[in-house]
């Protein structure tokens, strides 16, 4: 028996924009075989009108439950020799047989085991009903018809259209009345270029008496659209033509490819981005070693204010270290979904007033005087832990790159159902350069602050990412010199 549905949605491992395509189906599901996550395309194929009526069906039906067995994943991964996609068999919520492609992508935990399957659903229920019908053809069974979205013609050798076999529905429009049709040639109805495919096709198709595929594209004055014209070997002098609408196939096909192509570049981009972790690791302990040994090896020979350099060096690169490990810490957690999403009303001012304690003394340092210019009536709905850090650390990042004497003003305002809060010194200020490589994860991080603090980028990726996950947006806006102004959008809190 499956489990009552979950209450929070679990992040996919694929990017959050692909759950929401039109023309794919994307569904996470468990080890054990529960989906955890469903993508309206999905529920749509499966005829369902929400996810509540989805989650209330899967625990009534046995046999709507065999289309989540993980079973048919992990045989799939275990296959020695594979294809790029499993093809398989569901049941809809009536009972209605379905065929997928499905894209899988196994999501592991620290223990190298398999804790859900992603996947990226391609229908091509039509492509099997025609495979089947064309099978049948030469047993004259054509009840597989009613099922087919399609036109079934008789055509000549010479390209003239000799009968009208049968339409279940047309969606394109393409003729007001097929049966208008008969008589005509085939140029009569098609573009030139398209009707010389039909007719070479439709003369291969006689002379070898084989299928022959021909796709082809037509513009229908407010609409752009895809057919595939399968003939099919009737008679000596007469071929049978098939004509499907392929529409959301080939925009599910080029959605796929664009996703794929995203999903590369993005696993190349991290692939360099841990490379560069690394480097920024090795030079802080790097250090650390250097001054540890210093002082270990001459600590009889060095005077008492070296000493004190040296043990002050530590600290400050301690500190440095601990504070990079714990952003890279609570970055990775948001990306393997180890963080829950738990939004409630957040007072933006509290909030800046508690960094603000927390931050003074190393304002002080800098003589860098903190302004709270928030409204305590600005409430959002967030998460408290995401947008805490998210302020702590832009605020931490100003006071690093404001100048002795500066200024650094937090204020809030509302934005239509937004609440827009903003941190804004009058420091260093960055070139067109650095703002264009801000938030590239393949980029190096290293930055010097004005008081020679040293750091990396990985904070402000951080705060993108929590603040992207709390259904906002982070900009920034900056002029060497003058300054950085960074920014960032929240859903206002409503009772």
């Amino acid at each position: 028996m499956i489990e009552q549905p979950k209450k929070i949605r679990e992040t996919l491992s694929i990017e959050h924009s692909l759950f929401n395509q039109k023309n794919l189906g994307v569904i996470r599901i468990d080890h054990k075989g529960y989906p955890v996550s469903i993508n309206e395309h999905l529920l749509n194929l499966l005829s369902f009108e929400s996810a509540d009526d989805f989650y209330g069906f899967i625990s009534s039906d046995d046999q709507f439950q065999k289309n989540f067995d993980p079973n048919k994943y992990i045989n799939y991964l275990n296959r020695a020799i594979k294809s790029n996609y499993l093809e398989s068999k569901w049941l809809n919520k009536n009972g209605k047989i379905l065929f997928f492609k499905e894209f899988v992508n196994p999501v592991y935990n620290e223990n190298n085991e398999i804790v859900f399957f992603d996947c990226i659903i391609e229908d091509i229920t039509n492509i099997k009903l025609v495979d089947e019908l064309i099978k049948n053809y030469q047993l004259r069974d054509l009840s597989i018809l009613k099922a087919l979205p399609d036109f079934l013609f008789l055509i000549s050798y010479d390209g003239i259209f000799l009968d009208y076999k049968y339409s279940n529905r047309n969606n394109f429009n393409l003729f007001i009345n097929p049966l208008d049709i008969i008589g005509k040639r085939v140029e009569d109805i098609f573009p030139n270029e398209v009707a010389d495919l039909i007719i070479t096709a439709v003369k291969k198709t006689l002379s070898d008496e084989e299928l022959q595929t021909v796709e082809f594209s037509l513009d229908n004055s407010d609409k752009f659209a895809f057919f595939e014209a399968r003939i099919i070997f009737n008679s000596s002098d007469q071929a049978l033509i098939l004509l499907r609408d392929i529409t959301t196939q080939k925009q599910a096909e080029i959605e796929l490819r664009r996703v794929t192509e995203d999903l590369e570049v993005a696993n190349r981009e991290k692939d360099k981005f841990f490379s560069l972790i690394a480097h920024d690791l090795r030079t802080p302990l790097v250090g650390l070693t250097g001054y540890a040994e210093i002082l270990s090896q001459d600590i009889d020979e060095l005077t008492k204010d070296e000493i004190k350099e040296y043990s002050k060096s530590i600290v400050e690169i301690s500190r440095q270290t601990i504070k990079f490990l714990s952003n890279l810490l609570e970055w990775s957690r948001l990306q393997t979904g180890k963080i829950q999403y738990l939004p409630n009303d957040l007072s933006i001012n509290l909030t800046v007033q508690s960094i603000f304690q927390l931050l003074k003394s190393n304002a002080a340092r800098k003589n860098i005087n903190l302004v709270n210019n928030t409204n305590p009536e600005h409430i959002a709905y967030a998460d408290e832990n995401m947008i805490y850090s998210v302020l702590n650390n832009l605020i931490s990042n100003a006071i690093k790159f404001t100048n002795p004497g500066g200024e650094i003003i937090v204020a809030s305002r509302e934005e239509g159902d937004k609440i827009i809060t903003s941190v804004k010194d009058n420091g260093v200020g960055m070139d067109d350069e650095q703002l264009k490589n801000l938030f590239a994860l393949n980029k190096s991080f290293t930055t010097i602050g004005t008081a020679k603090e040293k750091g990396t980028g990985l904070g402000i990726i951080l705060c993108r990412d929590f603040v992207n996950r709390n259904f906002g947006k982070l900009w920034v806006e900056s002029k060497v010199g003058e300054g950085s102004e960074f920014s960032f959008s929240l859903p206002k809190f409503k009772d």
